[in-house]
């Protein structure tokens, strides 16, 4: 599964650039670089929801197919951090993580009423962990799990959207729902049980602002 990931996340990469580059040849293309900030949500069946901050910032191309129908794809990069560290909690472990996203979204625009229009978008998005986190339990400095990465190397979600645009920017509103459980597992070596219990799935809430050209 984890080569089936790399060979379309590098593929979706590619797809991006090309698209890119075959920009400048259409009339129907518009492009955006955009920053996103909000509410990071770790659900985490064992340890239990923690809640944090999400930053994103990307570059998108969209081809416009009609007025109203267009296809999104974008590259940015994306942080999740978790609540301010806090050693007064025994074992407490932030989080912190930095993905690189593809996100790849459906868009339907109405129609333009002089002062600008709503946009609805959703699809997916696959995220690779560039700078993973690592254990650290500070009050068990010989736990098994300790120095080793908390995340897998890829991550999938749904993103769905909803903007305010006009010719010069996009204000909106957007989500991410992690469909994949995303903790890495490990497992003890001298009894073969599992060192790590329960899912992790990432979700976030973003304010979304985007600049067009």
């Amino acid at each position: 599964m984890k080569k089936n990931f790399q060979k379309f996340f590098a593929a979706a990469i590619l797809l991006c650039f090309a698209v890119n580059a075959n920009a400048q040849e259409e009339k129907k293309w518009e492009h955006s670089i955009y920053y996103s900030i909000g509410r990071f949500i770790d659900n985490d069946t064992y340890t239990g929801t923690d809640k944090g901050l999400t930053t994103k910032f990307g570059y998108s191309v969209n081809r416009y197919f009609s007025d109203n129908y267009s296809l999104m794809f974008g590259l940015a990069r994306h942080v999740d951090r978790d609540k301010a560290y806090d050693d007064s909690i025994p074992g407490y472990d932030e989080d912190d993580f930095v993905f690189v996203d593809l996100p790849i979204i459906f868009q339907y625009h109405f129609n333009n009423n002089g002062f600008g229009n709503l946009m609805f978008g959703v699809g997916p998005v696959i995220s690779r962990c560039v700078d993973n986190d690592y254990y650290e339990i500070e009050d068990d400095r010989y736990n098994g799990l300790n120095h080793k990465k908390k995340l897998k190397e890829y991550n999938y979600s749904i993103m769905p959207c909803v903007a305010y645009e006009t010719r010069l920017f996009r204000l909106g509103v957007d989500a991410s729902f992690g469909l994949r459980d995303v903790k890495k597992v490990y497992k003890n070596r001298t009894t073969g049980g599992e060192l790590t219990t329960g899912k992790k799935h990432l979700n976030s809430v973003c304010f979304t602002i985007a600049f067009l050209f």
